[in-house]
């Protein structure tokens, strides 16, 4: 990467970065606009999984909050294991724009992803795409899931769970699931991190290893 593009790259996250604070000044940004810990693991499902996981959540305690089409665009970062993405996300007659930037961080031995979002206008989203695709100095990565969102909230935390079925990754499109527990920055990653597994051995009925790469990773493969 040349310097210039280095430098590009910052001033692109510069920009998303202060989107990102002009919406929190609005008022209109929440709790995930603060950086947080996105403990998350993601499992391959078989097709005939998915129907059978979706009637089996309720009995889990979830409750469904959603069913949403979304639209992922990757932005250029300053790194490539890095993120920056606009994400549409369609439900019935509304939409909305999350502006979503993550980085990894290694906790206890392992990778976790640092995060941070917010809504965004319609202006605002168009304007990012603009500077990334000419940072990008190509059309920017892109792909579209449908995803059911349940949620359960306990005592000590919340667990999201969402089931995608993705298409536009080539041999990775197909059904997924993800097990997330939001952790506020310096809190108990390791609970959360076994908090994940009892949650999907008993949603999945066996210990099942996780994927490890990220839908952009995916994307990235099969668009070389």
């Amino acid at each position: 990467m040349s310097g210039r593009n280095m430098i590009a790259r910052r001033l692109l996250k510069s920009l998303a970065l202060f989107v990102l604070s002009s919406q929190s000044q609005k008022g209109v940004a929440d709790e995930e606009s603060k950086p947080h810990l996105e403990v998350e693991r993601k499992f391959r499902l078989f097709d005939e999984e998915m129907n059978t996981l979706l009637q089996r959540l309720p009995k889990c305690g979830f409750s469904p909050t959603g069913e949403v089409t979304m639209t992922d665009t990757f932005l250029p970062a300053l790194k490539d294991e890095d993120m920056v993405r606009i994400r549409v996300e369609s439900e019935g007659a509304e939409t909305r724009r999350i502006l979503t930037l993550k980085d990894w961080v290694f906790i206890d031995g392992e990778r976790e992803r640092r995060e941070q979002e917010g809504a965004v206008g319609l202006i605002s989203g168009v304007l990012l795409r603009l500077v990334g695709r000419l940072v990008q100095g190509h059309p920017l990565l892109s792909f579209t899931k449908l995803r059911h969102l349940h949620s359960r909230t306990d005592a000590d935390s919340q667990v999201v769970v969402s089931v995608d079925r993705v298409s536009g990754l080539g041999v990775y499109s197909g059904c997924y699931l993800e097990v997330e527990i939001i952790v506020a920055i310096g809190g108990d990653v390791k609970s959360a991190r076994e908090k994940i597994k009892a949650e999907v051995f008993a949603l999945l009925g066996e210990n099942r290893d996780f994927v490890p790469r990220s839908y952009q990773d995916m994307l990235r493969e099969t668009t070389v």
